[in-house]
């Protein structure tokens, strides 16, 4: 009388009839009064856990990022202090140079060591390939 097409399955049977399969199993809730208790684990010792993470990592790359900042400010402290003093030559890159101070206070960049200088050290400078000036002591 009744076709295989058209049977009915029994209510505590899962079968899917687009996929012609059984699958109770794949269900996240339990399919029959027999079957066994699902529980939800507890997941906020992973989310703790993972959050802790993240803050630690993103902390590093905030520190990292601000030692970078740090020192481009530096660098261009530097740069700012080598380009506000006179000379009256084309430095060279990759040339070292000496930053004096005249009694005057006005700043001078030389080719001269400290120790043929008797003016105020402020420091030896290098000019990079990009134009700016490293401290080299």
């Amino acid at each position: 009388m009744s076709s295989k097409k058209g049977q009915k399955k029994p209510d505590q049977v899962v079968f899917d009839e687009k996929q012609k399969k059984y699958d109770a199993f794949l269900r996240p809730y339990a399919t029959d009064l027999g079957s066994p208790e699902i529980k939800i684990t507890d997941l906020s010792i992973f989310k703790k856990r993972a959050s802790y993470q993240i803050n630690t990592e993103l902390q590093a790359k905030f520190n990292e990022l601000k030692t970078q900042y740090e020192e481009l400010q530096e660098l261009a402290a530097q740069t700012q202090l080598v380009y506000s003093a006179t000379f009256s030559f084309e430095p060279v890159i990759g040339h070292t140079y000496h930053l004096y101070r005249k009694n005057d206070h006005q700043n001078f960049l030389s080719i001269l060591t400290p120790e043929e200088c008797n003016f105020e050290h402020l420091g030896s400078f290098r000019l990079e390939t990009n134009f700016m000036w490293k401290k080299l002591d």
